[in-house]
């Protein structure tokens, strides 16, 4: 099914809804103007109204229901808002290492945790289940069409480590190491609690490479590190940093300069993030960078409900508002 977009003025959202299959397309208008496309995505609200204690282990072989959104940063004209309706995994015969929860809470199950794009431009969501038989992983691949629009590619549920059934996958960013495609992932071994690692995840079949696992550095137990990003222009990944002495910080992932002993990378503090001449009380929702370098910050320092873009000042940590962007996490296109 297409999705018919329409024309708004600046702030405005051209509300699109159509429940789809598998099949399901994303199909937006390229303006003349654009320069720069920003898409956004968050769950539908039927995801977000099922609780923990009302899903079971069969949330692993499905994908939740996603809102998918799109904006000209050059003009804040809304591009494209389309729904699609949860469907099931390609690899639902594969088995779901399950655990079982002594406590089930009544709070919403499903959670989005990331959104990055690869080098082909197919976009990749990461999507968390909790249910009262563990939390489960998925990645929903969405892939440009041959009309300009973009349709659901495949759901793919993600095998957890041997040594921890409670593992998910927290954050995620496209990446090449080592002359291979990989997803550098950051990994709650606590079911979205400290502690957390850093691994590479084979894009295409879900499973840790650890054939390159050996360059991450680690991560403090009494830290989170969260929204893994990729500078285009000195090609630096940064990330997130809560806990420990620090506020909310911007650090840098340095798999280059590593240690000479261990052979591991370097996680180097940048900035702490400030809001109105104020340290943030909490973590951004996510980052991003445009195709010209500059660092955007999707957050809701005000605890308004809904969360906004913001540029970042990665010399002094300030953010500065831009526009209302309705969504949980964020990732600019490729051109």
């Amino acid at each position: 099914m297409n999705l018919r977009i329409r024309r708004r003025r600046f702030g405005q959202l051209a509300i699109l809804s159509a429940v789809t299959t598998v099949s399901a397309k994303f199909t937006f208008k390229a303006f003349a103007q654009q320069s720069e496309q920003i898409y956004g995505v968050a769950l539908s609200s039927v995801s977000k109204s099922k609780t923990q204690d009302s899903v079971d282990a069969q949330a692993a072989n499905t994908i939740p229901g996603i809102i998918l959104r799109s904006l000209n940063l050059a003009t804040g004209q809304v591009l494209l808002t389309g729904e699609m309706a949860d469907s099931g995994v390609s690899n639902a015969f594969e088995i779901t290492e399950t655990v079982g929860k002594a406590l089930v809470v009544n709070q919403p199950s499903e959670r989005i945790t990331d959104f990055t794009i690869l080098g082909d431009r197919t976009f990749v969501i990461t999507a968390v289940a909790a249910t009262k038989h563990g939390d489960f992983s998925r990645f929903i691949y969405l892939q440009p069409s041959k009309k300009g629009g973009m349709k659901l590619q495949k759901g793919l549920k993600i095998k957890k480590d041997k040594l921890s059934k409670r593992q998910t996958i927290e954050s995620l960013l496209a990446t090449t190491i080592q002359g291979k495609q990989l997803l550098l992932s950051v990994i709650s071994l606590a079911e979205g609690s400290l502690p957390f690692k850093l691994a590479f995840i084979d894009p295409k079949s879900g499973q840790v490479d650890s054939s390159t696992g050996e360059i991450l550095p680690d991560i403090s137990p009494q830290q989170r590190l969260s929204n893994l990003e990729q500078s285009p222009s000195n090609g630096k990944i940064y990330a997130t940093r809560v806990g420990g002495e620090d506020s909310i910080s911007l650090v840098e992932i340095d798999l280059v300069n590593r240690a000479v002993i261990t052979g591991k990378g370097k996680i180097i503090k940048v900035v702490e993030l400030n809001f109105d001449k104020k340290p943030l009380k909490n973590d951004v929702a996510d980052l991003a960078f445009s195709s010209s370098g500059q660092l955007f910050a999707l957050a809701d320092p005000k605890s308004e409900g809904s969360n906004s873009l913001f540029t970042v000042d990665m010399r002094t940590g300030a953010m500065s508002f831009v526009i209302k962007f309705p969504v949980d996490k964020i990732v600019f296109a490729r051109v």
